[in-house]
């Protein structure tokens, strides 16, 4: 079964995101905070061996004929399953080596564009593959765990999708050097020289914004935005998965 490069590539840095995780997560302390709200590393880790799981389960269960939703889908619906999650986390058991073993045996040789049911919707088994890959990075920073280099990149350009898709347009050019550089926002077009608004920040601020874990005027107040343009500011937007 012949498989994209797109593909492979995600696969191959989820499993890097997982064995990132697997290697500092033994180490912390079960009770420390985390950035996420009400959450402490053992809840984050129960989360993560939560979704990891469901990967294995959803490849294993029998097929979808048509997929009815896609990252941006996954994204919309996520504010709504925050109770289930919450209740996932602090429920759940904190094993997410016995999770990755079980999805990383499941992953291998199946088909991206199988179609499978999560609680967000019916989605491809490319889409599912890269959703947990930004939460692995996503929830990797907020118990300190610098992310695997080639994780972060892809994660980084999978959330802009979700921007470009929530904020389609051509008005703002969004810049997130060395990764990527996006037109987002309705407006006129903008087609040589300089563009008039412009947005540029680093990985991980914008993960920070896109996850809620900052806030935009703070960012830019801190200087870890560059914002020029009446129309470039993104607040509307934001946060963009939570």
């Amino acid at each position: 079964m012949a498989r994209s490069a797109a593909y492979d590539g995600a696969v191959r840095a989820l499993d890097a995101q997982w064995s990132r995780l697997l290697e500092v997560l033994p180490g912390l302390d079960p009770a420390a905070d985390s950035r996420v709200a009400g959450w402490q590393v053992r809840e984050v880790e129960a989360h993560l061996t939560a979704t990891t799981a469901g990967l294995a389960r959803i490849i294993d269960a029998d097929a979808l004929a048509q997929a009815d939703t896609d990252i941006a889908g996954w994204a919309s619906a996520l504010p709504g399953l925050a109770d289930v999650a919450d209740a996932d986390a602090r429920a759940g058991a904190a094993d997410l080596a016995g999770a990755v073993a079980a999805a990383r045996v499941a992953l291998e040789g199946a088909d991206e564009k199988r179609v499978v049911q999560q609680r967000t919707g019916a989605h491809t088994l490319f889409d599912a593959v890269r959703f947990r890959l930004i939460e692995g990075v996503v929830h990797g920073l907020d118990v300190g765990i610098d992310p695997d280099p080639i994780a972060q990149r892809l994660a980084v350009k999978a959330v802009v999708e979700i921007l470009v898709a929530r904020a389609p347009g051509h008005a703002v050019e969004l810049r997130i050097p060395p990764y990527t550089a996006v037109q987002v926002v309705e407006g006129p077009r903008h087609t040589r020289g300089t563009p008039p608004n412009v947005v540029e920040l680093g990985p991980r601020a914008f993960l920070d914004l896109a996850s809620g874990r900052a806030q935009w005027h703070d960012a830019v107040r801190d200087g870890q935005v560059r914002a020029s343009g009446e129309r470039a500011d993104l607040s509307a937007y934001l946060p963009l998965i939570s």
